[in-house]
């Protein structure tokens, strides 16, 4: 009777009210309040209280003992004082990790960006110097090729010119002056014997790398290199040239080809005083040698940058202006003389694909322009002639007003030289020879003295507005680029395999000066017309540059047959840097080029540059297929480009034929690998 009294009272509703006044579920004599610290999910949900046995009271109650049910307590987890600041500390490296690899950006403006952009974003920033790269493991190339063993090194690529070398150009000039066969840019497609000297930096490089690693790709290129032997458009007669050294254009042909050189040509190196050419030319009052040497090289020009690949008219100004020149002229002293060797041998004859011939051509102007003292500047030059300069506001270049005075002439005279040599050396692996030094101290281009404020006080056009300042804008920043560039020349002129803190150091000067460039150089905003192919030109020669820097640490992988993953971190980034900013190339230059030749010619030599980074990869490291994929697909990029190029480039039928013939070695080699 009393465990059935208990049983009832038990069960009665918490709910019910009795003489008590809400009595509450009973308990069993001489027991004591039971107390949980964790009530079933049901209670909690309807927030009563749990005995905590299962099933409770109140699930039996609510008739429903199946939904009771207990949660696990959440254990509550003191961190202790070593923890946090194990964790601080991970936090605090992980933020230095962020501020090398993009210094300067927060970490909300990264999150959101892809994987592609982190990396081009991360390999684009300059690399900051960590303070233990000094002191910490030695550097990735004292285990590289170097002390690998002749076999896989760097320098056991270079090897001598033939004792008696005959140039194809000499006999070029003299039967069909447009070949497309040398060593220097590559296309000779001679890895064995060389009919000239380059070195590590030159494109004669990768492939020899290709053939020491893929022997499979060897015939390939020896196939091409027959082929490239013979002249091109060797049926083509010559063009007919006038007898008659004094003979020129008409009146209105002529100021179509000035006007032509002036617009498209004349923004790279404004060396020449336009006015001043095209007052002498109406006039017709001169027949000297050196004002025709260079009226007729500015001719052959204005009548290149408007035609395509197959005109041939150039060469008949071309050779009128060599008529007028002799190794006598060396001698002359004559500005003239001076400025058309210079358009000549640093711009006109790489056209004309006759870069040896062109590099010792260079090499005696620039010693005629120290014979005159072009290098240095002087106290009283450039108050000479100040009146020619008008209307200058304190915030911009001065105004042209006719004639240019003789000391910005002889500003920029130098500066162009400097360029054009700078430009057409860099990737040949020759040595700059002093091209820049402390003892050239001529102001730069542009620069023009303001009065009362001292002799070193100068103006540069960093926003100018009117057209005559725009036109000097991009040798204004080429000459900055251009230091940058003879630096990294003679560095790798001096060692295949540069230390990894050098060239780091040298790419975040490049990557600075970039960034420094006005908007208007260095973006895709709109533009007068005559700034829009040397900017283009700009762009893709920095970022050939900064594959020529970093490109001997993939040649030294492939050379290895390393592949990536296995490289050390410093490797690692060197030949990241190098594919990554081809691959930017090749869809840089396929996107921004236009129809044009100058433009054709230029990002048709880039683009070559360029493609032979994903090919060594293809051959030397296929390990990845993602990285092969994406490396056929700049490839397949790049020759759609070549082959929309020919009718603007001489190079392009010859570069993409090359390029498909390396492609499919490479396929080839593939399918027999996969089938054995």
């Amino acid at each position: 009777m009393f465990h059935t009294f208990q049983s009832s009272v038990a069960l009665r509703s918490p709910d019910q009210t009795g003489s008590d006044g809400g009595a509450k579920p009973a308990r069993a004599s001489g027991s004591r309040r039971i107390s949980t610290s964790n009530a079933c999910v049901e209670c909690r949900r309807r927030k009563i209280r749990c005995d905590g046995t299962q099933p409770c009271g109140q699930c039996q109650w609510y008739q429903h003992p199946e939904a009771c049910s207990y949660s696990k307590p959440a254990q509550r987890v003191v961190p202790s004082r070593k923890l946090v600041d194990k964790l601080q500390g991970n936090i605090e490296q992980r933020d230095t990790v962020l501020q090398r690899l993009f210094p300067g950006k927060g970490l909300e403006t990264l999150v959101s960006l892809p994987r592609e952009e982190l990396l081009n974003l991360a390999l684009s920033a300059p690399a900051a110097t960590s303070p233990s790269s000094t002191t910490g493991a030695q550097p990735v190339q004292t285990t590289s090729p170097n002390s690998e063993g002749t076999e896989t090194s760097l320098e056991a690529l270079e090897q001598a010119p033939d004792q008696n070398p005959e140039w194809d150009e000499v006999r070029r000039y003299q039967d069909k002056i447009q070949n497309i066969s040398d060593d220097v840019n590559g296309l000779s497609m001679s890895v064995d014997r060389l009919a000239s000297y380059v070195g590590i930096s030159s494109i004669t490089t990768a492939l020899k790398v290709i053939v020491k690693a893929a022997p499979v790709a060897k015939p390939y290129i020896y196939h091409e290199q027959f082929e490239t032997a013979q002249p091109s458009r060797a049926n083509s007669p010559p063009p007919q040239v006038d007898d008659d050294p004094l003979a020129l254009p008409s009146l209105e042909e002529g100021r179509e080809l000035l006007n032509a050189y002036y617009e498209r040509v004349h923004q790279f190196f404004p060396m020449v005083d336009m006015d001043r050419v095209w007052n002498t030319f109406t006039s017709g009052d001169r027949t000297d040698s050196p004002w025709l040497a260079l009226l007729n090289i500015i001719f052959a020009l204005g009548s290149l940058a408007s035609g395509t690949s197959n005109d041939d008219n150039h060469l008949i100004y071309f050779q009128r202006s060599r008529q007028h020149l002799s190794l006598e002229s060396f001698g002359s002293g004559n500005m003239e003389v001076i400025q058309a060797l210079g358009i000549m041998s640093g711009y006109y004859m790489h056209y004309l694909n006759r870069p040896n011939e062109a590099h010792g051509l260079m090499g005696g102007t620039l010693r005629m322009a120290t014979a005159l003292g072009l290098h240095r500047e002087y106290n009283d030059s450039a108050t000479s002639k100040a009146n020619v300069w008008m209307g200058w506001n304190g915030n911009s270049m001065p105004q042209e007003s006719g004639e240019l005075d003789h000391a910005e002439v002889r500003r920029r005279t130098w500066w162009s030289l400097f360029c054009l040599d700078a430009w057409a050396s860099t990737t040949t692996g020759r040595p700059s020879l002093g091209r820049w030094s402390p003892a050239v101290t001529v102001q730069g281009p542009g620069k023009v003295p303001i009065p009362n404020r001292g002799s070193n006080s100068c103006i540069s056009p960093t926003t100018p507005q009117d057209q005559s300042q725009l036109r000097i804008l991009p040798l204004i920043h080429n000459t900055e680029f251009c230091k940058i560039c003879t630096q990294v020349q003679d560095r790798l002129a001096t060692t295949p395999l540069p230390k990894l803190d050098e060239v780091q150091e040298l790419d975040s000067t490049l990557v600075r000066w970039y960034e420094d460039l006005p908007t208007i150089l260095s973006t895709n905003q709109p533009c007068p017309e005559f700034l829009r192919i040397p900017r283009s030109v700009m762009k893709w020669r920095y970022q050939n540059l900064r594959i020529v820097l970093h490109r001997p640490f993939l040649l030294s992988a492939a050379l290895r047959r390393t592949p990536f993953s296995t490289l050390s971190s410093e490797e690692k980034m060197a030949v990241g840097k190098c594919r990554i900013v081809a691959g930017k190339t090749i869809e840089d230059i396929s996107n921004e080029c236009t129809e044009d030749l100058i433009s054709g010619w230029n990002a048709v030599w880039f683009m070559f540059q360029a493609t032979m980074v994903p090919i060594v990869g293809l051959f030397c490291d296929s390990s990845n297929p993602d990285d092969v994929e994406k490396w056929q697909g700049q490839i397949d990029t790049a020759i759609k480009f070549l082959d929309r190029m020919i009718k603007w480039s001489v190079a392009a039928k010859k570069s993409r034929d090359f390029i498909i013939k390396l492609s499919e070695a490479h396929k080839n080699a593939a399918e027999r690998e996969a089938n054995q």
